[in-house]
């Protein structure tokens, strides 16, 4: 009898062993299952969150590589003359691109009389037979609209280079005519950039000089009188101007 109470006891225990071991292991695989969960509702997120942020940087990407000109009309009471060069035309290559600078170049033309007009008409002789254009040309009553912001044009001394200023900047040419005002047509290139950077999601980092892509000394007057960061300021001071105004 006293053998027979001790293997029961002993099966008990085995029982109760048994029966704790299963508890134990369910609950290992119900933690274990847990895991998995929260592991793979972290990993969808990340997926999530990664797509999302692909998804935006592509969306930008074709935005900008997509990008329509501006049309600006006006830079405040200052008309832009829209008269642009033919399609086929030696300075139109017509090269849709991304627009990553705005470039900035002064004419060296001091003769009287060489305002944007002049230029103008300049640009629509020569570039039909040579590979020279630029899209702006400013005065100090009027700028002159040459070609379509969208397109690459020859006027950065760089070619056609990977983002250099002739395939994805936007050329202004700034007259310097004895006879013109300076001083306000200036002002009226720091009011045309700001409307530019606007216009394409720019900021006043996106600035350049002639000379950054290609070494010429140009804007001419803006580096010799060391000018460029007082340029640079009164593009920010327009640019901040108008995103007050909307």
């Amino acid at each position: 009898m006293k053998k027979s109470g001790f293997v029961s006891h002993s099966m008990e225990k085995k029982t109760r062993d048994l029966g704790q071991q299963d508890v134990n292991g369910m609950w290992a695989r119900f933690e274990a299952k847990r895991r998995r969960e929260r592991f793979l509702r972290m990993v969808i997120l990340l997926l999530l969150l990664l797509l999302t942020i692909v998804v935006v940087v592509v969306g930008i990407a074709i935005g900008r590589l997509h990008q329509k000109d501006a049309n600006v009309t006006y830079v405040g009471e200052i008309p832009v003359i829209q008269d642009f060069l033919p399609e086929g035309a030696a300075g139109r290559p017509g090269i849709k691109r991304k627009i990553e600078y705005v470039v900035i170049h002064e004419t060296d033309n001091f003769r009287e009389g060489a305002d944007a007009q002049a230029h103008n008409t300049f640009i629509h002789d020569d570039g039909q037979i040579h590979e020279h254009s630029w899209h702006y040309t400013v005065d100090e009553h009027e700028i002159y609209h040459h070609l379509p912001d969208d397109e690459a044009a020859f006027h950065a001394g760089d070619h056609l280079v990977q983002d250099g200023g002739n395939l994805n900047g936007i050329g202004v040419e700034m007259c310097v005519n004895a006879d013109g005002d300076y001083e306000q047509t200036l002002r009226n290139t720091m009011q045309l950039t700001a409307a530019l950077l606007h216009a394409y999601g720019l900021t006043v980092q996106d600035v350049r000089k002639h000379q950054d892509f290609s070494g010429k000394i140009c804007p001419a007057t803006l580096i010799r009188e060391n000018r460029w960061q007082e340029f640079l300021d009164g593009v920010q001071a327009a640019y901040d101007a108008a995103a007050e105004n909307g």
